[in-house]
């Protein structure tokens, strides 16, 4: 029996790879996978016949840096978003990253490299924190991430005193403030951190057990996969790269401020869930959640050199989130009533060709593996 269920998942991998080149290319270029791509180039079309100062370098430059940050901390929050867990505390992580690594530096006169490694240590701490309320505590992750937020946002005020951090050294300002090639240099850090989590996400095994866990973590625990261990992991993650975005922003300007991180969670959210359209629909996946991120920053950015008022940002990430969670639960649904339609099982369409049975799902009367292995 399992030999025959593994042949029929091997053909069904290989559907992908049976289409004619033309075929392949045709489903890429499809507005299903890539409409974000389309609604990008109308906007910048729209957007150039409508205003003289958006199609310039400095704005492209502006745009490119501004939302650097905004992408590092979507796609840690990309993480916990596939192991099924939303993680509401990346805001605070991101204000208390940015006012203890400036405070370490500025006040306690600590060499950078040391108060960033203290910084990040703090955000794993953090991460671990939710992760333990969520796995061993059972608290639901909304709450337990709701309040440690609101914990953190408190710290923040505590360490800052209400006052921006300044007298940060001019050594770590550089860190940020050059450019490659014309295109500021955290674009590239973040371009960095994206391919390193889109690897382990796609082609690790740690990348296919964490799928498998947020997708369903029940089926997930009973193929063996220990899912806690995975749902923790998500947590530092998304915490511990909040908190280096925080580090990133102290490089940015120079300074710590105690009202930097509530402005990124709702553009963070937006684009995790608008990314899981793109690409991979029905799926969290980084390059999906990078391209919402410029997407929806390009169409602000326009709005706002034609002369609406700032408070559209909001409005535009919060419509934009609604919109998002509509269509990314309809995708799921879509892919589920195919997959049943069709005789596949659910996790197949839902994790794509990578996710073998033995990670997902384990037909009826096959030995149960031990823990920890997949």
């Amino acid at each position: 029996m399992t030999t025959n269920v593994r042949k029929q998942d091997d053909s069904a991998e290989s559907t992908w790879e049976g289409r004619s080149f033309g075929r392949r290319v045709g489903d890429w270029l499809s507005p299903r996978r890539i409409s974000g791509i389309y609604l990008w180039i109308a906007l910048i079309v729209v957007y150039s016949f409508t205003t003289s100062t958006f199609l310039t370098g400095d704005t492209a430059k502006t745009i490119a840096s501004e939302q650097a940050i905004t992408a590092v901390i979507a796609i840690g929050l990309t993480v916990a978003l596939a192991a099924g867990v939303f993680d509401l505390s990346i805001a605070g992580c991101v204000g208390l990253g940015n006012v203890v690594c400036a405070s370490l530096m500025a006040n306690a006169g600590m060499a950078p490299l040391l108060a960033v490694v203290l910084t990040l240590l703090m955000g794993m701490a953090i991460g671990l924190a939710n992760g333990l309320l969520v796995t061993k505590v059972k608290i639901d992750p909304f709450i337990a991430t709701l309040g440690m937020n609101s914990v953190l946002v408190a710290a923040v005020a505590l360490v800052s005193h209400q006052q921006n951090v300044v007298g940060v050294p001019k050594s770590f300002q550089d860190v940020a403030d050059f450019a490659l090639l014309g295109i500021p240099v955290p674009v590239f850090y973040m371009l960095a951190l994206a391919l390193l989590v889109w690897y382990v996400l796609e082609w690790t095994p740690v990348g296919r057990r964490l799928y498998a866990t947020g997708g369903g973590r029940d089926v997930a625990r009973l193929a063996g996969v220990p899912t806690d261990a995975y749902t923790i992991g998500a947590f530092l993650c998304s915490a511990t790269i909040a908190t280096g975005a925080g580090v990133l922003v102290v490089a940015t300007i120079g300074s710590g401020s105690p009202l930097t991180g509530p402005t990124y969670l709702l553009p963070a959210f937006a684009a995790g869930f608008l990314g899981a359209t793109q690409f991979r629909p029905g799926r969290f996946n980084i390059w999906g959640t990078v391209l919402a991120v410029y997407l929806l920053a390009t169409g602000v950015k326009g709005l706002v050199l034609m002369g609406v008022d700032t408070w559209v940002t909001d409005l535009f990430n919060g419509l934009a989130l609604i919109v998002a969670v509509g269509l990314s639960g309809l995708e799921r649904r879509s892919i589920v009533k195919k997959a049943g339609g069709a005789g596949k099982r659910p996790w197949q369409s839902r994790f794509g060709r990578r996710a073998r049975p033995s990670e997902a799902e384990r037909p009826s009367g096959s030995p149960r593996p031990k823990e920890g292995q997949a």
